[in-house]
């Protein structure tokens, strides 16, 4: 019992579950936000209807209003009419 106690412990702290922001676009038109992690930055382009994962491990985003935000890579981003919302 003592093994099968460890093996499974063993085997759920090798299997990291990997986490992702993502961004769901519900306008009719693409959007565009720009992503940067450390010293990269990316145009993220959303077609309408699409959704994306992105930004694994924190990244800061910037949205089509022009605001910014800091991601941990948990969340959810919901654009509609032109403004983004996070969940």
């Amino acid at each position: 019992m003592k093994k099968y106690a460890t093996a499974l412990l063993l085997t759920a702290m090798s299997s990291g579950v990997a986490f992702a922001a993502s961004a769901v676009n519900k306008d009719s038109q693409p959007r565009t936000i720009v992503v940067t992690e450390g010293s990269s930055k990316s145009d993220l382009v959303l077609s309408p209807g699409e959704t994306v994962d992105f930004c694994p491990s924190g990244c800061f985003v910037t949205f089509p209003n022009g605001d910014r935000q800091a991601l941990t890579g948990s969340e959810t981003i919901e654009i509609t009419g032109g403004k983004a919302k996070i969940d």
